[in-house]
């Protein structure tokens, strides 16, 4: 029963980790205060999740205070959703307040047996009296009549040792009934039931809130794209600030400053060049699998049941007696050493791995120099980095 809303959250919480937290454009479009950067947001879905199975996992209770304590974890529990709905509803600007959520029955039913059974089991409201005070202005002289208040029960309740497994029941005393005594009996199952269409409910409320954004978002991006090849370097580091700013974490030296520096000496030398090249290439790959995922997010495709594949019978040769002539020669690869020296910017840890990489391409003059230009800028980031992207190039890496 739970996996229909888990998969909504999850929805919804990729939307939020791949493009409001990423993006201006999208953040915009939501109440982003101080206090929603913060881990607030990730504090509610966390409590979500961990409180899902509290309400969709089945109970078989063996002592009345292990169901006393269910009945008590599950209806905090779902009270506990409730108010999150309630703050999603409010983060993500759906128009709709606690008013509007009274007016649900799934909402409210629930909460009443909350609140009276576990949130306030012996209520009590405050009614004005007769007589009263006065009190008079020492620097007007004007005289008030303020009334008094006292404090009368409403209501009163008691967990019945009648309930089970399948049922809630309750002893109540209310004002409303003259407080005699009678008992009230909920269906978990009804109970549940009408939280899972609650969640839903406004679930898809938020989805569809998104939904908006990322529309939205991919017009701009479309726009964006469309504009990458007409118009200057400087302009187009610009409107990426404004629209896609993600791209500028995504490697070393694309941050803006290092950016324009580079490419106003791509003529100097072909390692300013590449990381210019590089840099084009991954914006339009980078723009066109964020829309890609935009649409997943947008039009998820649906889950397909678990389907039992037929067996299936595997030979195996071997191949260890052929002639070594006829075995695939091993593709060289570089993956250790350049990981090692992207990481490692110390003068002795990039001696020693930088050493396993001219070992293997002592007669690349190119990978040579390019490794003798990183020494000579071991502390200068463009240097160091163009140099070492010209190198990946180079290697096919």
């Amino acid at each position: 029963m739970k996996s229909d809303v888990e998969n909504k959250l999850h929805r919804i919480a990729d939307i939020w980790n791949h493009f409001i937290w990423e993006y201006k454009f999208c953040s915009q479009k939501i109440k982003f205060s101080e206090d929603v950067k913060s881990n607030y947001f990730g504090d509610i879905l966390g409590y979500f999740q961990d409180t899902f199975d509290i309400i969709f996992t089945e109970r078989d209770t063996k002592s009345y205070v292990d169901r006393f304590s269910y009945h008590m974890s599950l209806l905090q529990a779902v009270y506990i959703q409730q108010d999150f709905i309630e703050e999603l509803l409010i983060i993500f600007k759906c128009g709709v307040d606690k008013g509007e959520l009274k007016k649900d029955e799934n909402y409210f039913l629930n909460r009443e047996i909350r609140n009276e059974l576990v949130g306030h089991p012996i209520r009590k409201t405050e009614i004005p009296t007769s007589d009263g005070e006065t009190i008079k202005c020492e620097s007007c002289g004007t005289v008030i009549n303020r009334p008094k208040n006292k404090s009368v029960l409403l209501s009163s309740t008691l967990f019945s040792y009648d309930s089970d497994n399948d049922t809630i029941q309750y002893l109540r005393y209310h004002k409303d009934n003259n407080y005699q005594f009678e008992t009230r009996t909920y269906k978990i199952a009804d109970i549940i039931l009408r939280h899972k269409q609650f969640l839903n409910c406004y679930f898809d409320t938020i989805i569809k809130k998104l939904i908006g954004i990322l529309k939205k978002y991919d017009k701009e991006l479309t726009k964006l794209n469309d504009l990458i090849e007409n118009q200057d370097f400087e302009t187009i580091i610009k409107l990426v600030g404004i629209s896609y700013e993600s791209i500028f974490n995504s490697d070393y030296i694309y941050d803006k400053d290092s950016l324009i520096k580079v490419y106003n000496r791509k003529s100097e030398h072909d390692r300013y060049q590449n990381l210019i090249d590089k840099f084009y290439s991954d914006l339009k790959s980078g723009i066109v699998d964020t829309k890609n995922y935009m649409q997943e997010l947008i039009e998820p495709k649906p889950v397909l049941e678990k389907v039992e594949l037929p067996k299936i019978k595997i030979s195996y040769t071997d191949f260890s007696s052929t002639d070594s002539k006829d075995s695939v020669e091993k593709k060289e690869t570089y993956h250790y050493e350049l990981g090692k020296i992207a990481s490692k910017r110390n003068s002795m840890d990039f001696e020693f791995f930088s050493g396993f990489l001219k070992s293997k391409c002592s007669d690349n003059k190119l990978v040579m120099d390019e490794l003798k230009h990183m020494e000579n800028n071991i502390y200068d980031e463009i240097e160091y980095y163009t140099a070492f992207r010209l190198i990946c190039k180079e290697l096919n890496e």
